[in-house]
């Protein structure tokens, strides 16, 4: 994804960006909205989509800022799209967060134009691929006392008529914006007007019955076009059957031949990439099964509350670890950088390959707004670092001698099993309490990182070589 905003933004970032989104507008007086109350705060808002002397529908408009037809209205001279603006955590102005897929040809200039010139911060170090879903941020505003507008001057447009339109005060509209003279508006200007009687009080018209006269239109205009080339070029159709007859006779009888060494190849393409089988065959798996799951990114934002602070268990060099609440259970989502992509498919390669009671397991991954994020099972209480030093101080109880033991063997099956039971085998290298999670009923499930080793004993030496076991771990 190409959204330039995610949590955890150190300041300096967060500044640099700041100064782009300035940059980035036309206007000299409109400034993007501070958030002001909370890092979560969100509400109700929306977008003035000015499209004068068109034939987009209303169905084309929904389907272009990717949402339902219900929250399109068709207005005079264009649309309200209504949208839910938010502050997320460590961001410094409210927007809209919309997934879009690059099209050919398309660069950051024309994706905004397209939008109305309402997408801010061009990434102009990202590279557009065509196909590659992108998020955009989308200025919005928020406010405790009205209903917020998004509006983008038009030419010949005042602070006073585009007030008397939404039916807005004009001194507010001014004090909320900067306007150090209202009177300097210019064209492409964006403005936040507040709406105290809310969006349904807007002047709008219900134009459904011209949507349906529009399309019939179109389609007809279609048909007679279409009728006309296809007359126009059925003698010349004619003429070239009559020439390729002969050559796609002879392709015909040298298909089945073709076909059959396509069908070789792909058998044998497939045989040699199992993870891009498993890859596929996991989109339509449960979090039940025994795969790992490619989960939409959507989901994972909603089972983090948008990423919330408060729900942040484990911090590392890789990133962070989130509590979620995943289609109804509870689950540890640890967020990394895409830029760590060697490392996430090396744990995701390993992740996949072992099954164990005693050894956390992968429930799903997924990607999306610059981030990677892998989905495990979560161990209700914590490590067992928590449980052996100074377990008062976390609100713990000293573990019993034979609950000690029972960790100690549990965590032993699960190690005999990556070093005995799978192909290849591995070593943990890591193994310390931190690294040893107990579930609600204080069993054992090793967490299996990175730093593993995987391939064929040569001698004892190499042997001791791999280990790289902590003190603390013998000390129960």
């Amino acid at each position: 994804m190409c959204s330039p905003y995610f949590v955890n933004m150190n300041p300096f970032v967060s500044f640099v960006i700041w100064i782009s989104l300035l940059s980035s507008f036309h206007s000299f007086h409109a400034s993007p909205m501070q958030c002001k109350v909370s890092l979560n705060e969100s509400c109700p808002a929306s977008l003035y989509y000015y499209v004068p002397n068109t034939m987009r529908s209303l169905d084309e408009t929904a389907s272009l800022f990717n949402v339902d037809n219900d929250a399109v209205k068709r207005t005079i001279d264009g649309f309200l799209i209504m949208i839910n603006c938010s502050c997320l955590a460590e961001h410094r102005f409210f927007t809209w967060h919309m997934d879009y897929k690059v099209q050919k040809g398309d660069t950051w200039n024309s994706i905004s134009s397209k939008f109305g010139f309402f997408v801010v911060v061009a990434m102009s170090e990202k590279v557009l691929i065509p196909s590659v879903i992108v998020t955009l941020d989308v200025l919005c505003g928020c406010s405790n006392n009205a209903d917020m507008v998004t509006y983008k001057v038009q030419n010949g447009d005042t602070v006073f008529t585009i007030c008397s339109r939404f039916k807005a005060n004009e001194t507010k509209t001014v004090l909320l914006n900067g306007l150090d003279n209202p009177d300097s508006i210019h064209e492409r200007d964006i403005l936040f007007i507040p709406t105290p009687a809310g969006f349904n009080n807007l002047t709008s018209i219900d134009y459904h019955n011209q949507d349906m006269k529009t399309k019939k239109t179109s389609k007809s205009r279609i048909f007679i076009v279409v009728g006309a080339i296809s007359a126009a070029l059925v003698v010349v159709l004619l003429s070239i059957l009559l020439v390729f007859w002969k050559n796609h006779m002879k392709k015909r009888a040298r298909q089945p031949i073709a076909s059959s060494r396509r069908l070789n190849c792909l058998h044998c393409y497939l045989a040699s990439c199992p993870q891009r089988r498993k890859f596929e065959e996991s989109m339509v798996s449960s979090i039940g099964s025994d795969k790992a799951t490619v989960l939409p990114y959507n989901e994972i934002r909603e089972a983090t509350s948008n990423f919330s602070r408060s729900l942040i268990i484990g911090q590392g060099s890789y990133g962070l670890v989130y509590l979620g609440k995943l289609r109804g259970t509870d689950v540890a989502i640890k967020q990394m950088k895409d830029t760590n992509s060697k490392e996430f498919l090396s744990e995701l390669n390993i992740l996949c390959k072992v099954h164990h009671i005693n050894l956390i397991e992968l429930i799903g991954y997924a990607a999306g707004g610059e981030s990677l994020f892998l989905v495990y099972e979560f161990a209700q209480n914590g490590a067992l670092s928590n449980h052996l030093h100074n377990p008062a101080l976390r609100g713990h109880k000293p573990l019993p001698w034979t609950t000690r033991v029972q960790i100690a063997l549990d965590a032993a099956k699960g190690l005999e099993y990556i070093h005995e039971h799978t192909k290849p085998y591995y070593v943990h290298r890591d193994i310390k309490p931190s690294n040893i999670l107990l579930d609600s009923n204080f069993h054992a499930k090793v967490s299996i990182i990175v730093a593993v080793f995987n391939g064929g004993w040569r001698n004892t030496l190499d042997i001791e070589r791999l280990y790289r076991g902590r003190d603390s771990f013998l000390k129960f």
